[in-house]
């Protein structure tokens, strides 16, 4: 690894997880297309492993008292489930495909967030779940996003506790799994390995100064500006992609 893509990979990964101290989740929807524009995707996430295990750890450990595991258990197994899937298309799948259905992918998820409606909290719908829980653990193994679920999990949810404490359980399981499951098909290389270390200071770094932001900036103005760096990160991704294929 050259100096000049790993001070690359720090600065991205360290504004990610400003993202991630300020709304709790959202950090792969910034640095996957960022970092892909440098390095193969099949590369970066495994490389981001240690990071979210090692976050969500902490987070879950924090809101324990917050969380219903009962109720996380079916969404942890169809989120496990996807991963096989996910992982085996990873392994397979050409680099521009992935990197067209990432910035698909964060498009879609960004005008979800743009044009949804505060609603009062709903019934919980286990069909709804099945196919969220799934299609989220299949975009994890893929791209490291696991953010599916939260359409289903966001409308189920009393508080926010329970919601930030619910999501990070649900990314910790699915993180422990996902390594377990790339480990098998050999997909932790020393590069990935390389990535890991430079990643880890850079995300604590990145939360901490979220966490501090947070205190003194509006929700709402973060959580608009949010949605606008998903889409335009989405579009970039998907352009960048289909002109290096052409």
């Amino acid at each position: 690894m050259t100096t000049s893509l790993g001070i690359y990979i720090f600065i991205v990964v360290a504004i990610s997880f400003i993202i991630k101290g300020l709304v709790g989740f959202g950090d792969p929807l910034i640095f996957n297309p960022l970092l892909s524009v440098r390095m193969d995707n099949k590369h970066i996430s495994p490389g981001m492993l240690p990071v979210s295990i090692l976050l969500n750890a902490f987070i879950v450990y924090k809101s324990r008292d917050s969380i219903h595991p009962r109720r996380l258990l079916p969404i942890c197994f169809w989120v496990v489930l996807g991963i096989v899937p996910g992982t085996l298309l990873l392994k397979y799948s050409s680099s521009w495909t992935l990197k067209v259905a990432l910035g698909v992918l964060i498009i879609l998820l960004g005008l979800e967030m743009l044009t949804r409606k505060d609603e009062a909290t709903a019934r919980p719908n286990a069909v709804f779940m099945a196919v969220m829980s799934f299609s989220s653990g299949v975009t994890a193994a893929l791209f490291g996003i696991n953010l599916l679920f939260l359409v289903y999990l966001e409308r189920t949810t009393t508080d926010r506790d329970e919601f930030r404490g619910s999501v990070c359980l649900v990314f910790l399981v699915e993180s422990v799994f996902r390594l377990i499951s790339y480990l098998a098909n050999g997909i932790i290389t020393p590069f990935s390995l390389q990535i890991s270390a430079i990643s880890v200071p850079a995300a604590l770094l990145g939360t901490w100064l979220g966490m501090q932001i947070d205190k003194k900036i509006d929700d709402s103005l973060i959580k608009k500006l949010i949605v606008y760096v998903f889409i335009i990160g989405g579009i970039s991704t998907v352009i960048r992609a289909l002109i290096l294929h052409s």
